[in-house]
């Protein structure tokens, strides 16, 4: 409701602006990160649950009632305090009053529905053969896709591009899909067959030409020829992997930002080759345990924004029905080698394929279970597998209790959803978020966060959805006068080269979207971040400003800025072509975030000499 009440905010017919003596320079530092992570809806205790009923045909249940559902926390019965169930109804639409010119909002069009699915192509974790299948996959299943179903898709390769936001029109989907980006991309972070191959014939290159005796100590096998390469190659392969954690978690991130705001359920197919959140160790090296890397911080923190964000993860391996290539017939030939180094091979590749498909397997079973969603492996039949996620992630139950259990201690809280009658527990299925963090809703870093990294800039990508966490509207238009000849650029790009034009932008943003903590006079404090980032056509950065201040709010100031806007200007210079200017805005206490995309394109706007 506080949402829809912002319209009389956002919807002002002009922008008046003045400065606030708040706003920093962009040198200031910025506050240390908070420690603590948010994780359910509202800023009251109450914790919301979805839940998806099958039965032993993986069919939706529908017309259960309240009755039928019992809820615990830790084992102890909770109280439902709301109950929905949802049947994948078409979303209601407000159609914004036309704005002033050069006005936009990222107030959010769409207010209520009851899912939205998420199409994820993972070529970061996928090889490129998997990634064709897979793509052929998704076009089948569009194009017979029910009428009015929700659904964007995002790509995820070097970084998390959006192809396409959240629509109704099937045919946009297409089209985003046929599109020369959403093709094969071979991931820079992922050894392919053959690289995999090259590696082995080195190791087996120097056992067959090692004349010396076996290591008999660590320390030996520390500094043994077979030993070393076979510790490099797992170092480096451990390294690849460690960066493709960091940009798949930071990539489920942006994803849940974007989503957070918007209404209902929301469904995440993640089609992918590998899902790599954990390190095994290898016997096979001298230390074994010298691989691992611990991913707990960023792991939580993931987890804990899809839960906010009303996410459920629906993992596909794309691999489809998966076979050993040791039985191909297109795998090396025996002849090449002594067979004993070749029974060798055969019997470690068998291995080694055989863990990381269960460990997959695994990893895929504990992310569906852990948001509500189910997973799928071992089948051909991709299309049909988001036939019934779509059919099964629209048609589900709603449900809100206060815990019993009031204290914000940080811990882990499990959730169990039972339902009371009890033939129906031995028929029915059911899938729901399994537990929460009891961390301050305000938040959403984890304790891993570093203090010195910029939040916001992840979120200003060319190709990234705008985020509605914090509502704002901006006046974009070139400043007048435009600066002298000789004035400095504004900017953190030194090389930009004239002609440009100096624009400026005001923004307006909604105050209640901010954490502002109450000061003893009676006024609020916070601390924000602002960025404009142009990009050109191609989505190359061309120039950026970023600002780092305190907010500081007397009583009368706060009480005017709730009604027309915490107002603040700010300008940059940007080449006299086509620039995508991309806005953000970054609250350094609640960790959310605000994003807004306009194109410039004023060929008749005075320029600099």
């Amino acid at each position: 409701m506080y949402r829809r009440c912002l319209l009389c905010l956002i919807l002002l017919p002009t922008l008046a602006v003045r400065p606030l003596h708040s706003q920093a320079p962009a040198n200031s530092p910025a506050p240390p990160a908070s420690n603590v992570v948010a994780t359910v809806k509202a800023s009251v205790q109450r914790v919301l649950v979805d839940i998806v009923v099958t039965n032993d045909k993986g069919e939706a249940v529908p017309d259960l009632k309240q009755k039928d559902f019992e809820v615990l926390e830790d084992g102890k019965p909770q109280t439902i305090a709301t109950f929905e169930q949802h049947h994948g109804a078409a979303p209601n639409q407000i159609v914004l009053p036309p704005m002033p010119p050069h006005v936009y909002t990222n107030f959010p069009v769409t207010q209520s529905a009851d899912a939205v699915n998420v199409l994820l192509l993972d070529a970061l974790n996928t090889p490129t053969r998997d990634q064709t299948f897979v793509h052929a996959q998704m076009i089948k299943y569009l194009k017979t896709i029910p009428p009015g179903t929700r659904a964007a898709v995002f790509t995820l390769a070097s970084r998390l591009r959006m192809l396409q936001g959240v629509t109704t029109d099937s045919s946009e989907l297409l089209a985003a899909l046929n599109r020369t980006d959403a093709g094969t991309h071979a991931s820079p972070l992922l050894a392919s067959e053959a690289e995999s191959d090259a590696d082995q014939r080195r190791v087996d290159f120097l056992m067959e030409n090692d004349q010396g005796p076996p290591p008999n100590t660590l320390a030996q096998a520390g500094v043994d020829p077979v030993n070393a390469a076979k510790q490099f190659l797992a170092d480096s392969a451990a390294f690849m992997t460690e960066a493709r954690v960091s940009l798949t978690l930071e990539a489920m991130q942006q994803i849940a930002r974007y989503l957070a705001t918007v209404p209902g359920r929301k469904n995440i197919v993640w089609f992918s080759g590998s899902f790599p959140v954990s390190i095994f160790p290898d016997p096979d090296l001298p230390n074994e345990f010298s691989i691992q890397r611990n991913f707990d911080d960023e792991i939580r923190k993931t987890s804990d924004l899809l839960a906010a964000a009303q996410i459920a993860l629906y993992p596909i391996a794309a691999e489809g029905l998966a076979s050993d290539s040791v039985f191909e017939a297109n795998n090396r030939e025996i002849s090449e080698k002594r067979p004993s180094l070749a029974a060798r091979d055969q019997v470690k590749e068998l291995h080694d394929r055989s863990t990381t498909r269960d460990s997959n397997h695994l990893v895929m079973e504990e992310l569906a279970k852990d948001t509500g969603g189910h997973a799928y492996y071992n089948t051909n039949g991709l299309s049909d597998a988001l036939a019934r996620v779509i059919n099964n992630g629209t048609r589900y139950y709603t449900i809100t209790y206060i815990p019993a259990n009031t204290a914000m201690d940080g811990k882990f809280r499990h959730i169990q959803v039972k339902l009371e009658n009890a033939k129906a527990n031995g028929k029915y299925t059911l899938a729901y978020r399994r537990g929460y963090y009891a961390d301050d809703l305000h938040t959403a870093l984890s304790a891993g966060q570093k203090p010195d990294s910029d939040p916001l800039l992840p979120l200003m990508g060319r190709n990234l959805p705008d985020y509605t966490q914090i509502l704002y509207k901006i006046l974009v238009q070139p400043s007048s006068p435009q600066p002298a000849d000789d004035a400095p650029l504004i900017g953190s790009n030194p090389d930009l080269k004239k002609p440009f034009t100096r624009y400026g932008v005001d923004f307006a943003i909604a105050v209640n979207d901010l954490k502002l903590d109450p000061a003893s006079d009676g006024g609020r404090h916070g601390s924000i971040e602002i960025a404009l980032i142009a990009y050109d056509r191609e989505g190359k950065p061309l120039n950026f400003v970023v600002t780092t201040g305190n907010v500081v709010l007397h009583p009368n100031v706060y009480a005017s800025t709730q009604k027309g806007g915490l107002q603040i200007h700010k300008e940059i210079d940007v080449p006299r072509e086509y620039v995508f200017l991309r806005t953000g805005v970054y609250d350094l206490l609640s960790n959310t975030a605000g994003t807004l995309g306009v194109p410039l394109i004023d060929a008749a706007a005075p320029v600099a000499k």
